[in-house]
């Protein structure tokens, strides 16, 4: 019934809009076309106009929502970069840039061997750095080459602190490779994430070189301390070339105390 109702009313306008002369078809069809047509039209694309807004909005809102999140993240991974800054400098102290040239050892007893000896001034105990943070130290000397003793290596020991806290360990690796910092005590204010760097207790590196983040936590009831894990911020072995610092610690304290 509703479509016979509308087409009867469109056969009504038809039949109106052909009677009379042409001239009276076009008045006619200009009123309608200002009345019905011209308003139902601008209805319509203002309808469509709004829709096209709608969809519009919708997408530059979901892209905000992306960019959000990203510029999110990336203010986390500046926050993350800034709490791992370590501002160390090499100008006060003579080195010397080397090349890796070869391994000694085999597995996780494996040495570095570099192209810098005696004939460079290299000696014993001097500390291998990279541009990332600490390599390992001098622990043999020829003439034209020496052995670095690397971080992850079971006879490595050094001593290290927390940069938030300066909170005191000795970091030494297992057999494995895996670095730990020891000799914490139980309550101590240390957390994942913490920088860990050498301290002034340290017999080889200056103070305030990056070693590595902490990455877990372990405490043991039967034992009297606590340990960190430290993902150290350097592999050894994927290291072509490193820097020896021509520095060695002043131990002059070392005989007054014997004194004492």
């Amino acid at each position: 019934m509703k479509k016979e109702f509308h087409f009867l009313i469109y056969l009504i306008v038809a039949i109106v809009l052909f009677l009379g002369s042409e001239e009276n078809r076009l008045t006619k069809s200009q009123f309608l076309s200002k009345t019905l047509y011209f308003p139902f039209v601008n209805s319509i694309q203002k309808f469509n106009s709004l829709f096209d807004l709608k969809e519009k909005n919708k997408i530059l809102n979901e892209k905000r929502a992306t960019q959000t999140i990203r510029i999110i993240q990336l203010e986390n991974k500046l926050v993350e970069i800034e709490n791992s800054k370590i501002e160390y400098d090499t100008g006060n102290y003579s080195h010397l840039l080397t090349d890796v040239v070869g391994f000694k050892g085999s597995f996780r007893d494996r040495c570095l061997i570099i192209n810098k000896g005696a004939r460079n001034n290299v000696k014993l105990d001097y500390p291998v750095i990279s541009n990332e943070g600490i390599v390992g130290k001098i622990i043999s000397v020829s003439h034209n080459y020496s052995i670095v003793l690397p971080l992850d290596h079971s006879q490595f020991k050094l001593g290290v602190m927390s940069k938030r806290t300066h909170l005191q360990g000795i970091m030494k690796s297992d057999i494995f490779g895996n670095s730990y910092m020891t000799l914490i005590k139980p309550g101590s204010d240390i957390m994942v994430g913490d920088i860990i760097i050498t301290s002034q207790i340290s017999s080889v590196f200056p103070k305030g070189f990056p070693v590595g983040k902490v990455v877990k936590l372990m405490e043991n009831p039967t034992d009297v301390f606590m340990s960190a894990k430290i993902q150290t911020f350097i592999n050894p072995s994927e290291l072509d070339q490193t820097v020896v610092l021509l520095y060695e610690k002043d131990k002059s304290y070392e005989e007054e105390l014997k004194d004492n």
